[in-house]
């Protein structure tokens, strides 16, 4: 009789979940308009973005520049060196710096996924590279209810967001990354979403990650640029 009760009970509560939660589009439509709406990403043609980040090895500078639809570059620099970066040209994403310079170009689906990562409006995206997305439930993150979307491919790989149930923001991603070393959580928290001089999109202007191989890495935006003409010269990989 307990285990007809328990049985019972759980079907109601998972019955009222479905009903009371929105779909992970409707998730994401939240986030989209809390941040500023689609016309206004629609607006920005391209965007390059500059922050400093403190780590356990020091302070570095990193300048990310995207050219939409699909041009993408980032640069980290230590003590004036560049120690890491990578150029996607729409086809082909190839790493720079000394810290992945030896890795051969990623190319097609491969490529594009990782740089569909680094885009800051990836959730418009999702459709077009088959990505599936499930709500799995809610969570806190911090002292607030989170709504925890999963998103796999068609290849298997999964990473789980975080979006706020009041304010709609999202505010964690996390992902399990898989290297010769073994499996590597990775947990990225983003915090005071703001809208900088002359942007009308918000962004979060600091970023915490953890769970790398790096340690905690907090990151503070320092500028963000809009609409500066940015040419396709500047995503052309070097062989």
């Amino acid at each position: 009789m307990k285990k007809i009760f328990v049985t019972i009970f759980s079907m109601l509560t998972l019955g009222a979940f479905a009903q009371n939660t929105p779909s992970a589009d409707a998730i994401i439509d939240k986030y989209l308009t809390a941040i500023g709406g689609k016309d206004a990403i629609a607006k920005i043609q391209d965007l390059t973005i500059n922050s400093t980040s403190e780590t356990q090895r020091g302070t570095s500078e990193t300048e990310i520049k995207f050219k939409f639809p699909d041009r993408y570059s980032m640069s980290v620099y230590m003590n004036g060196n560049e120690v890491m970066g990578a150029i996607y040209d729409g086809n082909k994403l190839k790493n720079g710096g000394f810290m992945g310079g030896n890795r051969p170009p990623l190319e097609g689906k491969d490529a594009q996924m990782t740089a569909m990562r680094s885009n800051p409006f990836s959730e418009l995206l999702y459709d077009k590279m088959g990505i599936i997305k499930t709500v799995i439930g809610i969570e806190k993150v911090g002292e607030k209810d989170a709504y925890k979307l999963e998103l796999s491919t068609s290849d298997g790989k999964k990473w789980n967001d975080f979006y706020d149930v009041e304010s709609g923001l999202k505010v964690k991603t996390f992902s399990v990354a898989e290297t010769p070393r073994g499996k590597f959580e990775n947990t990225v928290s983003y915090l005071n979403y703001k809208k900088f001089k002359g942007v009308e999109v918000m962004f979060p202007s600091q970023t915490k990650r953890s769970g790398g191989q790096m340690g905690e890495i907090v990151s503070d935006v320092q500028s963000i640029k809009v609409n500066k003409g940015l040419k396709d010269s500047e995503f052309v990989i070097k062989e």
